[in-house]
């Protein structure tokens, strides 16, 4: 009877995830952000997601679990040296939320984060991985 239960669970949730997505490929991605002058250094972030294909589709909108993070490369490449991630906000990552763009429409995702004063002096380049596609999202001097 379990496993009964869970191949229905199993069907259940894979007829959920089905749409008339057009896939990544048909998804432009603008980041941009802004970063205060002063301490604390604080930073907003905002990706907009337009749908530039001819189907509608869905985006995954959860930011959770998915932080800007500051790269020492403007390829931003190799490993990452500093991200705002809000440990208060670890449970809502299994949560998931999706909104629905028609061909042409587009969807403002947000973030937020503090940039510590102990980060070494030096230019960062800031990213934020959306819906599986890691996007520039602006930079920033330390000093």
């Amino acid at each position: 009877m379990a496993r009964f239960v869970g191949l229905m669970l199993l069907a259940a949730v894979a007829a959920c995830s089905s749409s008339s997505s057009t896939g990544p490929g048909d998804l432009s991605f603008e980041g941009r952000s802004t970063v205060s002058p002063t301490a604390p250094i604080d930073v907003q972030t905002v990706v907009t997601v337009r749908n530039t294909g001819d189907k509608t589709t869905q985006i995954n909108t959860n930011t959770c679990g998915q932080p800007v993070r500051a790269f020492t490369t403007p390829e931003r490449d190799g490993a990452w040296v500093w991200q705002a991630y809000d440990p208060a906000l670890v449970l809502c990552a299994a949560s998931l939320t999706y909104v629905t763009l028609a061909p042409g429409d587009s969807y403002d995702l947000h973030w937020t984060g503090r940039i510590p004063a102990s980060l070494p002096f030096g230019v960062y380049y800031l990213a934020v991985n959306v819906n599986g596609k890691l996007v520039p999202v602006g930079l920033f001097l330390q000093r």
